[in-house]
């Protein structure tokens, strides 16, 4: 980043923000209306983003979401004595920060400081993370697609092959999961409304689980990304296959905050529920323990929470709180 930081600065032409930062030392500042923004950050040659928050005219967490949409660069919203859930709200949305106005310097220092070290933003580490993620994911299996070639060729005892052979699926396993992890932990900026029993049922009509049976009783509906819901459900019925055999049976149910997951396998021990959520953490011999983490990961980035306990069969059940 140049020494000048590049601002984009939403106010009006002479409101408290854009006067305190139009002539600040070492900031390049930008005056622009709050519907040009998406349009203006499409440039890639801004450093940060300045929103002064003033609903119900100025909806500074809903430009702000559509800013994430188009660039990972640091936000700040600021506002004149706002209320402290108006704070609570912006935050949970993902803001890098909500600095209530005192004075010029004040803001001027954040700027700065932000803008120096994105990292401090949860959507620019998520952002860089999950780059970091996908590139040596793809960048592994090239050495790896090299040995398992190489591998063919050469006159291996069956013994030693079979287990090369499992130990080179195990990698290639843990850098897709490693690329997944990156790609879900980024913020959720575009959520909808979608139904429980709807994308429940997709997802279990596309696994290969003949002698499994799904049972979907919840009829309500959660705000969240298509994406990430298929993702979290994905992961939630191959634990229950894994963990209760080819013709468990599987329940979606609802709750008074959320859903479930259950299942009548052989369910979690009471010692293992608190790190079944843990990367890495599984029981099952071909598991690689990244299904329930990556679960807990998705939660997360919902705003959700998860826990487990046991169903009424004397399986597993997940609990997902999405209020």
């Amino acid at each position: 980043m140049a020494d000048t930081v590049a601002c984009l600065v939403v106010d009006d032409e002479g409101g408290t923000v854009w006067s305190a930062l139009r002539d600040a030392d070492g900031v390049a500042s930008e005056r622009i209306d709050g519907d040009a923004l998406t349009e203006r950050l499409g440039g890639g040659d801004t450093d940060i983003v300045v929103i002064r928050d003033d609903p119900p005219d100025r909806d500074g967490v809903d430009l702000f979401l559509a800013a994430r949409r188009k660039a990972s660069v640091p936000v700040l919203l600021v506002g004149t004595d706002p209320a402290p859930d108006r704070i609570e709200t912006a935050i949970a949305a993902g803001v890098t920060d909500y600095v209530c106005w005192t004075d010029a310097p004040s803001l001027v220092a954040r700027v700065r400081g932000y803008a120096t070290r994105p990292l401090l933003d949860p959507f620019a580490q998520a952002a860089e993370y999950a780059e970091f993620g996908s590139g040596l994911s793809h960048d592994a299996k090239n050495p790896l697609n090299v040995v398992t070639g190489r591998l063919e060729l050469l006159d291996v005892d069956a013994t030693h092959e079979d287990a090369i052979d499992r130990s080179l699926s195990r990698v290639g396993t843990l850098l897709d999961e490693l690329s997944t992890v990156g790609k879900l932990a980024r913020p959720v900026v575009d959520p909808e409304r979608l139904s429980i029993e709807t994308v429940a049922t997709d997802v279990w009509g596309k696994m290969n689980v003949p002698d499994a049976t799904l049972s979907v009783t919840a009829t309500g509906d959660v705000s969240a990304e298509v994406g990430r819901l298929r993702e979290l459900f994905e992961r939630l019925f191959d634990n229950a296959v894994t963990h209760g055999g080819d013709d468990v049976t599987v329940e979606v149910g609802e709750t008074d905050d959320g859903f479930y997951v259950a299942d009548d396998g052989g369910g979690i021990d009471d010692a293992d529920r608190q790190r079944v959520f843990e990367a890495g953490y599984g029981t099952a011999r071909d598991g690689e323990g990244y299904g329930l983490y990556v679960v807990k990961r998705i939660a997360d980035a919902l705003g959700w929470r998860v826990d487990v306990t046991e169903s009424e069969a004397g399986g597993a059940r997940i609990d997902v709180r999405t209020t």
